[in-house]
């Protein structure tokens, strides 16, 4: 005797056969108590299975993410139809789920893909569509972008590619602002993810970017991009140092660390003979063995003045903690630090017109960012919130150029949104 199946199919018919599939199904299924079911008949939507691929650039430490408007979700969106999501589409007949990824990063991202890790596969609404999606993880380099994919395409959809940083998506994972199922699972995926294989930041190649004023002359402000130690031919630049004034070690990774290194005098092989800057710090603290947030001390900037430095200003932006457990910075406080900075900078560059020595340019850092564990996305606008404030007190700086240091892709990112949030300052030609 065989065995009962568990299901039984009586009929399938189509009843719509356009682009997407409409099957008229009556089956009858075996009931949890062993019985079977009466007959039952289902509408089953049929549009194919489909491929989505979450993309991060390592590089650049973005998330490739496309943008569309969708007209289903016209009345229930909470953007009005456009949807944010990961690249996804249609698995085209005699394609594989692999290929159809490849082929639909290219397309939407316009990065080059090639051996992606399958995360899942699921139906996108099991009680009425059929439709199974097989969801990927890219990591890509920039050598890989091979267009700016977006744009219109052939089936009539007009995409446009956004990139932004994982904290930012993470952000809006917790306040439900992501409405695409997709990218949910995408975002827990690499949320999980990056727990274990945190990305590098990558430095940004050595550039400027200035922005000025519409309709005044006045200051430019602007971003110095890459790492410090590539910074030529600014006159001031800023340590943001902890309450003790102790700077890093000189193998540590930070401004502070760098500052130190690239103001020691070092021998043929690079080796420091005098710490110029941190014995002066030391010297200038006297027997304080500490200082409070906001305390501005100034030093020579030994082996910098190669790279046109005149003076480093250190200010106390971060608290010590208990021993053993770092600093820790307060957001509240930055835009008082950086006022306080420029403050004192503009009251040297004034007291040494006299002598022809004017300071005319200064550089800040993205004060906080660092072991002090604040996120770029909130100190970008505090430093340039502050730096809008000093220009409202002094219209007429010696100050010319304020720049703040942007180390990667992110930092630049933030502090472009945060100038431009400035009442009429437009980016200048390169």
């Amino acid at each position: 005797m065989g065995v009962d199946p568990k299901v039984v199919v009586r009929s399938r018919r189509r009843v719509f056969d356009g682009f997407f599939k409409l099957d008229e199904v009556t089956f009858s299924h075996r009931l949890y108590d062993g019985t079977a079911s009466p007959d039952k008949t289902s509408l089953v939507f049929e549009r194919g299975d489909a491929v989505a691929v979450l993309v991060f650039n390592r590089d650049r430490g973005l998330v490739v993410l496309v943008e569309q408007f969708k007209v289903p979700v016209l009345d229930k969106s909470q953007s009005g139809g456009w949807i944010t999501e990961v690249a996804a589409g249609i698995i085209k007949p005699g394609e594989t789920p692999l290929e159809a990824a490849i082929r639909e990063t290219r397309e939407e991202t316009g990065f080059q893909i090639s051996d992606p890790e399958h995360v899942a596969t699921f139906f996108s609404s099991p009680g009425g569509s059929s439709e199974r999606i097989f969801l990927f993880y890219a990591v890509v380099r920039e050598a890989d972008r091979v267009s700016t994919g977006g744009g219109v395409r052939a089936e009539g959809e007009d995409i446009r590619t956004i990139e932004i940083s994982p904290s930012e998506l993470f952000e809006q994972l917790r306040t439900k602002a992501i409405e695409d199922p997709k990218l949910i699972i995408a975002a827990y995926h690499l949320k999980d993810r990056l727990k274990f294989d945190p990305p590098k930041p990558q430095p940004l190649r050595p550039g400027t970017i200035r922005y000025r004023h519409k309709s005044r002359t006045g200051p430019i402000i602007g971003i110095k991009t890459g790492p410090i130690l590539a910074v030529r031919g600014v006159d001031v630049w800023v340590n943001s140092e902890n309450t003790d004034m102790m700077m890093d070690r000189i193998i540590g990774r930070t401004i502070s660390a760098s500052i130190r290194y690239g103001g020691a005098e070092k021998d043929d092989n690079g080796h420091v003979v005098s710490d110029v800057i941190a014995d002066e710090l030391r010297k200038k603290l006297g027997r304080r063995g500490f200082v409070r947030i906001g305390t501005v001390i100034e030093t020579v900037p030994g082996a910098l003045r190669e790279f046109g430095v005149k003076r480093v200003l250190h200010v106390a932006s971060v608290e010590g903690t208990e021993p053993g457990k770092g600093v820790s910075a307060d957001l509240a406080t930055v835009e008082t630090c950086i006022g306080k900075v420029l403050d004192e900078a503009e009251k040297r560059a004034r007291g040494f017109r006299i002598l022809a020595r004017r300071d005319r340019s200064i550089l800040l850092p993205l004060i906080g960012c660092g072991d002090g564990g604040l996120k770029v996305e909130d100190v970008a606008p505090a430093v340039v919130s502050a730096i809008g404030s000093f220009l409202a007190r002094s219209p007429t700086p010696s100050l010319t150029e304020i720049y703040v240091l942007a180390f990667t892709q992110v930092h630049a990112q933030a502090c472009e949104r945060a100038i431009l949030s400035l009442p009429d300052f437009t980016r200048l030609p390169d």
